[in-house]
């Protein structure tokens, strides 16, 4: 599960608390995801939780099948799905859109000690011990390396988290665990998903033949040239096209599907130094400890995704969402992190 996100369906924002709906589905999230030293749901409770939940979805939404990944677009640039949001909307649909995308990712929401709410993480602190390496010296660097072997696969290793926002100004952002995941497909679309806790696979969900073709917006593998991946990344949203945020945008709907092989990776950097609106932060430390370079794309003002890169090899480290403004609809304030998500192999 990512996080609460809410869909712009063109409903008015609630003007009180929330509605009955909304504060049962709510409530069912939580109980899924238990405090620490609380017990393990039994597997009947959680099934009962997770059909309520998937019931939702399915009476809010109407979908080819729930294993597609529901996303859209607003004029806040916040690209509403996995923890991102567009006002305006009760947060119904979003609890239950974010337990469908946890199952058919491969993990249940079971909770237990090590999977408990968080508070919201620190931005991203800049090292200035280390030296910025420019966007384009980096593609360079993954460009030499784009013949070194190695092919691009389907599924990834993440650990992800986000906050699920209110657009009414009354009401907190709802925090949720950090959830870390692996999943991987064959070639005839079978595959595995798998939970991690500490280290440790605690839940795994075998998937059969043809799931891949069901649940993956980027069923071909992703080119190998940045002319070639624009244009496969403009095929899901036409909106890259010129633009450096949605290109981002773009790029971590992509690596919540592939594990990029050196040649895709040469591609995504190359692709990336061509966007004149990504500028470089500096040297950072990911959200798994690992040093990177930081380089970020504005929205209007209101929300910045930063890209991270490994400077030696140019993989793709992780990408954040962050506010850059004060947002009372959303309590949110300058340097707030929305979501991340840090690639772990």
């Amino acid at each position: 599960m990512n996080a609460l996100f809410r869909h712009r369906s063109g409903a008015a924002a609630p003007s009180s608390g929330p509605a009955a709906e909304d504060r049962a589905e709510l409530d069912a999230l939580r109980e899924m995801a238990p405090p620490p030293g609380a017990p393990r749901l039994s597997p009947t409770r959680h099934a009962e939780l997770e059909a309520h939940l998937m019931n939702a979805v399915n009476d809010t939404t109407a979908t080819s099948g729930t294993a597609k990944r529901i996303k859209s677009r607003s004029a806040t640039g916040r690209a509403s799905g996995f923890g991102r949001l567009t006002p305006g909307r009760s947060i119904s649909l979003g609890v239950a859109a974010a337990v469908v995308a946890a199952t058919v990712a491969g993990f249940a929401v079971t909770g237990s000690s090590g999977q408990t709410a968080v508070a919201a993480p620190a931005p991203l602190k800049v090292e200035s011990s280390r030296a910025t390496v420019p966007l384009a010296t980096v593609a360079k660097r993954a460009a030499a390396l784009a013949g070194s072997g190695g092919a691009a696969r389907r599924g990834t290793h993440r650990r992800e988290w986000a906050m699920g926002m209110w657009g009414d100004g009354k009401h907190e952002p709802e925090q949720v665990p950090v959830i870390e995941s692996r999943d991987r497909y064959n070639a005839d679309g079978s595959g595995e998903a798998q939970r991690i806790e500490d280290g440790r696979v605690v839940h795994r969900t075998r998937l059969p033949a043809g799931s891949w073709k069901e649940s993956a917006s980027y069923v071909n593998t992703p080119p190998t040239t940045a002319g070639g991946l624009a244009d496969y990344l403009a095929e899901e949203n036409s909106d890259t096209r010129g633009s450096a945020y949605w290109t981002v945008d773009s790029l971590e709907a992509l690596l919540r599907e592939w594990t990029p092989g050196p040649a895709q990776t040469a591609a995504i950097d190359g692709l990336l130094a061509e966007q004149p609106g990504l500028r470089a932060i500096g040297p950072v430390r990911d959200r798994a400890g690992r040093q990177g370079q930081a380089y970020a794309a504005d929205f209007k003002g209101t929300v910045r995704w930063t890209v991270i890169l490994d400077e030696h090899t140019g993989r793709v480290l992780g990408t954040e969402l962050s506010s850059i403004r004060t947002d009372p609809k959303t309590r949110l304030e300058p340097g707030d992190v929305e979501q991340y998500d840090a690639y772990l192999d």
